[in-house]
């Protein structure tokens, strides 16, 4: 099969997904003075004159290994981000052990670690939102009461709620400070890095911790996820399943990086 490049075009061949890139980005931050702020945050004490913020996001779509691993790097700089986890992936379960360890292990690092809403499952309604974080919260798990949309409509675009922050809420986000690694694209970095260097007072960057995965083809990246599917899938079948299936599957319970 034709390995697929999944490395982007751009105009610095030296750039290329990673943790080099990404430990770069962190701290020219750093060095130009910015301040690393959780979304929940905002509003408590007011800006501090002359410090530019920086909102780090991720909406984990894909990958909570990912999401680990950044969590770490950006804990090793003292950095805080922002977390964001769905109910309803398709490509990983938030009620397996192993995610919901992810989670209390970005919250013990001093992330900030909230729901990625599917408005086509759940709405946009604030009613709607604050009922998913209590079930949430009171049944499974500590979370943040911080938001982000996946596929956001207009409707949650500047809008402001009262039990919970919105990562598109007008005080964290406006078109002109925000940049994004959509599509698997490092077309954001010369704007970001030009953003560092005037000083720009607030910016919001959105990297998806899947794309950040050090993998030389979209045939290779599919191939690690479809493994840790597999693989969940396999210890599940084994578990619930043993006398059926303890003859044609095995247990691997190995570590995938997406």
């Amino acid at each position: 099969m034709r390995q697929r490049d999944v490395i982007p075009k751009g105009n610095d061949p030296d750039v290329r997904f990673g943790d080099e890139i990404f430990r770069r980005i962190l701290t020219k931050a750093l060095d130009k003075g910015y301040r690393f702020s959780r979304f929940d945050e905002v509003g408590e004490g007011g800006p501090i004159s002359g410090v530019p913020l920086f909102y780090l996001r991720h909406d984990v779509d894909i990958s909570p290994p990912m999401a680990i691993h950044l969590g770490r790097i950006e804990h090793e700089h003292g950095v805080k981000a922002n977390f964001f986890f769905q109910i309803n992936a398709e490509t990983y379960s938030l009620f397996v052990p192993e995610t919901l360890d992810i989670i209390r292990d970005l919250r013990a690092m001093g992330h900030c670690v909230g729901l990625h809403i599917d408005e086509q499952l759940i709405g946009a309604d604030e009613q709607a939102i604050e009922q998913t974080f209590d079930w949430l919260l009171h049944r499974i798990i500590d979370v943040d009461r911080a938001v982000s949309f996946h596929r956001p409509s207009r409707e949650v675009l500047g809008r402001r709620y009262a039990r919970f922050v919105n990562a598109y809420d007008d005080r964290v986000f406006d078109s002109g400070s925000y940049l994004s690694d959509s599509r698997r694209s490092l077309a954001f970095h010369e704007t970001l890095e030009s953003w560092l260097e005037e000083g720009k007072p607030h910016i919001q960057l959105l990297l998806h911790p899947e794309w950040w995965c050090e993998v030389n083809s979209l045939d290779q990246l599919w191939g690690m996820l479809s493994d840790r599917r597999t693989d969940q899938l396999c210890r599940y079948m084994l578990k619930n399943f043993p006398k059926v299936f303890n003859g044609l599957l095995h247990d691997g319970d190995r570590n995938f990086p997406i």
